[in-house]
């Protein structure tokens, strides 16, 4: 998260432990140690501690992270859902490839019938 936010690992730590201090969440279910070749066992968060963070800290990254949010739950909100847009526009070539294949297969097959 300290490369997400771009903060230092001290104010990360400072955020996290605000946020179960106050009850926000609760440790046993934000997040697990991994085993690391280190020695040290990083912590990963779920996407609830992820969230709560991105709305405590004063960064860009921070105030861009809260944009995003805010701009994807105004449009569930407002829409009833929110659209990737990367994702329909691959979507959408990749019908048009298949529409192209498809209709060079029915063409070839024309000739081939007469």
């Amino acid at each position: 998260m300290e490369a997400l936010f771009d903060v230092k690992h001290a104010t990360l730590s400072e955020h996290i432990t605000n946020i179960l201090a106050s009850g926000e969440l609760d440790d046993t279910s934000v997040g697990f140690s991994d085993k690391s070749s280190g020695g040290r066992k990083p912590k990963i968060y779920n996407l609830d501690m992820i969230l709560s963070v991105g709305y405590r800290v004063n960064s860009k990254r921070g105030i861009a992270f809260r944009k995003w949010a805010n701009n994807v739950l105004k449009q569930y909100i407002m829409k009833g859902y929110a659209i990737n847009e990367r994702r329909l526009q691959a979507l959408e070539k990749t019908v048009d490839i298949q529409s192209r294949m498809l209709a060079d297969a029915l063409d070839i097959e024309e000739l081939l019938d007469s």
